[in-house]
């Protein structure tokens, strides 16, 4: 008996190592999505990262997307209670070495004091996308990069955030929440879809767990991106739903 307790227990201690190891994984996942309204031969090439919490963003990470990205989205939860300020700056500064950075309130951010954050945030140069939009020009492409509020901790206002987006715009929609994809498609038809929060229910034992596994879903010349997140919430541990960001490369047709 004293011996099965001894297996059982060695076994569970592998188990939460090996969940912690998991939790710390630095996954880059690649997508490709063609968009009929860019020329031929025309590429922009987007940074999506999302639920860092209380992780610090290694060099080895930068360093390896170096000169490959055009722009930095930050999905939201970007930090948490107890995460110390100087990490979450030090986080800015390694993913503004990538490109201009631009960011969505997560649930979690404002519990470090929300002047806190965004004074981290323009100090270093970073869009906040509170309900409204940015245009910027990649390669010959009008990019629209709409953003919308926390709706845990702050206001939604899809038509406010839609409200400058022209015709010939290739949008791209960012909340921290997926939820609000279907309140996005009322009033716009983005080319791309990009969230985070749910971490693919972070802990998951194969096909099940308290939510989906991150996905990227194409369809009609238009994707969603909802992503497993790059941190952890409550335990560092991961199972069954690995760490990850994402390099988006949208391209003509």
């Amino acid at each position: 008996m004293v011996y099965i307790l001894l297996v059982v227990s060695g076994l569970a201690v592998c188990l939460l190592l090996y969940m912690l190891y998991l939790a710390f994984q630095v996954n880059v996942k690649n997508h490709k999505l063609q968009v009929k309204e860019m020329r031929p031969g025309s590429q922009v090439h987007l940074f999506f990262i999302s639920d860092i919490h209380r992780r610090k963003i290694d060099s080895k990470l930068i360093h390896s997307l170096m000169g490959k990205v055009d722009i930095v989205i930050i999905g939201g939860d970007l930090t948490e209670k107890g995460v110390p300020l100087q990490r979450t700056a030090h986080n800015i500064e390694q993913l503004k070495k990538l490109g201009e950075v631009f960011y969505v309130f997560g649930n979690n951010d404002r519990e470090v004091g929300e002047q806190n954050l965004i004074r981290i945030l323009e100090k270093n140069d970073v869009h906040l996308l509170v309900n409204r939009s940015v245009e910027r020009t990649v390669d010959g492409t009008p990019i629209r990069l709409v953003g919308v509020n926390d709706g845990f901790s702050g206001k939604v206002n899809i038509y406010d955030a839609f409200q400058d987006v022209k015709e010939e715009d290739i949008v791209i929609f960012i909340t921290h929440a997926p939820a609000y994809f279907n309140n996005a498609k009322k009033v716009s038809k983005p080319h791309l879809f990009l969230a985070g929060h749910l971490h693919g229910g972070q802990i998951r034992f194969g096909p099940f767990g308290i939510y989906e596994n991150g996905t990227f879903k194409e369809k009609d010349f238009s994707a969603e991106l909802v992503s497993n997140g790059f941190g952890t919430t409550g335990v560092p541990l991961r199972l069954g739903a690995k760490s990850e960001c994402h390099v988006i490369t949208m391209y003509g047709e």
